[in-house]
């Protein structure tokens, strides 16, 4: 098995997010390009999903390795912003914000559909619905790449 390039795969958020951050800080990209990033960021993640077919032997393993730094991630925020009340100035701060940052702009729009009537909003409950997103995602592209690979 290649479980590595899976495992790869699923750490490359935290790349795209890097990257992402320095392109945000030089070029001052904000508003239609960020979400444009994250539809792209989105349709990534469903490729991923849809290759890890080849990867896993079911699709549980396949959701939880390909999500596992995503919901280790939301945890950490979690906590440093509810137990507490900051994020921490260092990579165990960076890092979880990091990784979300590609998916965050449509998870943020999405929110305030859902949430439309409360005044306000908390980053860890958007990083829930980025979370809620990427795992959506990544599971249809995990059934329509078991689909081509059962159909073959």
């Amino acid at each position: 098995m290649r479980k590595w390039q899976l495992w790869m795969l699923a750490l490359s958020p935290f790349g795209l997010g890097y990257l992402l951050d320095s392109a945000m800080m030089r070029f001052g990209w904000y508003g239609r390009t960020l979400t444009f990033i994250s539809v792209l960021f989105y349709v990534y993640w469903y490729c991923v999903g849809y290759v890890s077919v080849n990867w896993t032997k079911s699709a549980k393993e396949s959701i939880l390795a390909g999500n596992s730094f995503a919901i280790v991630s939301f945890l950490s925020i979690t906590v440093q912003q509810t137990i507490l009340k900051r994020f921490l100035p260092n990579i165990v701060g960076l890092f979880p914000q990091m990784f979300f940052l590609p998916s965050l702009r449509l998870a943020a729009q999405i929110e305030s559909v859902l949430l439309f009537f409360l005044t306000i909003r908390y980053f860890w409950a958007t990083c829930f619905v980025s979370l809620a997103l990427m795992v959506l995602v990544y599971r249809a592209g995990y059934k329509a790449g078991s689909k081509r690979k059962k159909g073959s």
